[in-house]
């Protein structure tokens, strides 16, 4: 009998390509599917992660509970408080998210309102994330010490999750 994982995380992405109407007039109506390419695009997929990511380290939240091994007071399950958080960026400051290990999980939502960008090696900045908008990928053999997040311009926002 196959033994299960004690952690993984589950996710998936799709896109429907629309196209905009423009009337005769020149006024552009609601989006329409692109009937030229008459499918969506997507996928998902399941990533097993270290079954013990230690505290805080791996996701945005701060939660008096976010070490779940070492809650003795009651079951993670039977608290009801929301955990949330968010790291504020600086543009010129880089924030690396995990100081070590290889990242098989990376996560990244911009819940501010400038633009942030996204560097998988180094210094050069690979993805740029809009305001109200996310990346997620599956990654296998990046250092999480090469993953920064910085802005393009001002101070912004973001939530994240960078597993191993």
């Amino acid at each position: 009998m196959a033994v299960p994982n004690d952690r993984r995380i589950i996710y998936s992405a799709y896109v429907i390509p629309r196209d905009e109407e423009t009337t005769e007039e020149g006024i552009t109506t609601h989006a329409v599917l692109d009937t030229n390419i008459g499918k969506n695009f997507g996928g998902s997929g399941i990533v097993t992660i270290t079954a013990d990511q230690g505290g805080d380290g791996w996701v945005s939240y701060e939660h008096f509970k976010n070490t779940w091994d070492l809650d003795t007071t009651s079951n993670w399950e039977d608290d009801y408080t929301c955990w949330d958080g968010t790291l504020s960026v600086v543009n010129g400051s880089p924030q690396t998210l995990r100081a070590s290990g290889t990242v098989l999980f990376l996560y990244v939502k911009n819940v501010g309102s400038n633009e942030a960008k996204l560097a998988l090696e180094g210094d050069e900045y690979d993805i740029l994330i809009p305001a109200d908008t996310s990346v997620s990928m599956r990654v296998d053999s990046i250092s999480a010490a090469n993953i920064k997040v910085d802005t393009t311009s001002g101070t912004t926002e973001i939530e994240y999750i960078i597993a191993t």
